[in-house]
């Protein structure tokens, strides 16, 4: 595997979050018009033509507010790539030991090792993992876990019960299944108390967590991984408020627009400068 462009990953320095109230929704499960989408296949040319990119996540990833439609799908319209995306709106990172849902609707890692939409032999250039707004909920903080210790790399060894043990069982099995980049990311900006169910606060912790994972994973020779960390980018989320309205169908999920116009963008220039 090719050594990692140090200024692809954003560093695990120091963190800026902001200040304010706002607050994020979670998403209701089993949606059906929020279900999994099927491989987008694009015959155009971009900067990132020839590029196969799994996108894995839930509703921010599907495209909640936007008809299925997301990032993954307009950065294959707008860049060139082939982008197959497995995505179930309400699901979690971390599994459920008592949840009844078939795996096709489960947890992260259960869809990721069960979905017939990862080939284990395709030549994947970069595996994309949504930081889950719904492990953020309240009632799920004692699910986080803890990173293990740098000599844990096994998939088997993972606690998938947990969320910082399906974060690193992913990076594990990706890199075993198609030995390509992991890049988690987390969405934009929100704060505290604007929508029921998760705080800005709080998912400032699990992008910590996610931080942690990657300053783990990252020392480990021949493993390439990353952050594409919308939240804490102070640049990207200082945009006047009529465009954040036009954007934003709520605290977490984009509009069609925000898709197309404001989260798109940024992932192609970091996508573009990565392969670069």
């Amino acid at each position: 595997m090719k050594a990692i462009k140090p200024l692809v990953l954003c560093m695990v320095v120091t963190v800026l979050f902001f200040a304010g109230a706002a607050a994020c929704a979670r998403p209701e499960q089993g949606d059906e018009n929020q279900q999994q989408q099927e491989q987008t296949m694009v015959t155009g040319q971009g900067r990132l033509a020839g590029k196969t990119i799994y996108w894995l996540g839930s509703s921010v990833t599907y495209g909640h507010a936007s008809g299925g439609k997301s990032m993954a799908e307009f950065l294959s319209e707008s860049e060139g790539c082939d982008s197959v995306k497995e995505a179930v709106s309400g699901t979690t990172m971390f599994t459920d030991k008592f949840s009844t849902m078939p795996a096709a609707y489960g947890s992260y890692t259960q869809r990721l090792t069960s979905t017939a939409k990862f080939k284990k032999d395709e030549k994947v250039d970069a595996f994309i993992c949504q930081i889950s707004t719904n492990d953020a909920a309240g009632s799920y903080f004692s699910k986080w876990g803890k990173v293990t210790a740098a000599d844990v790399t096994r998939p088997e060894q993972f606690d998938l019960y947990t969320t910082a043990g399906a974060m690193e069982y992913i990076i594990a099995y990706v890199e075993q299944t198609w030995d390509c980049p992991v890049l988690f990311y987390s969405g934009a900006y929100f704060g505290d108390g604007v929508y029921d169910g998760v705080n800005g606060s709080d998912y400032a912790e699990l992008i910590k967590l996610a931080y942690s994972v990657v300053q783990k994973w990252s020392g480990i020779e021949g493993v390439e991984v990353g952050i594409i960390d919308m939240f804490n980018d102070e640049q990207f989320n200082d945009i006047p408020g009529e465009d954040y309205d036009r954007y934003m169908s709520d605290a977490v999920h984009p509009t069609l627009e925000g898709y197309e116009k404001w989260w798109t963008p940024y992932f192609a220039e970091y996508l573009v400068e990565y392969f670069i």
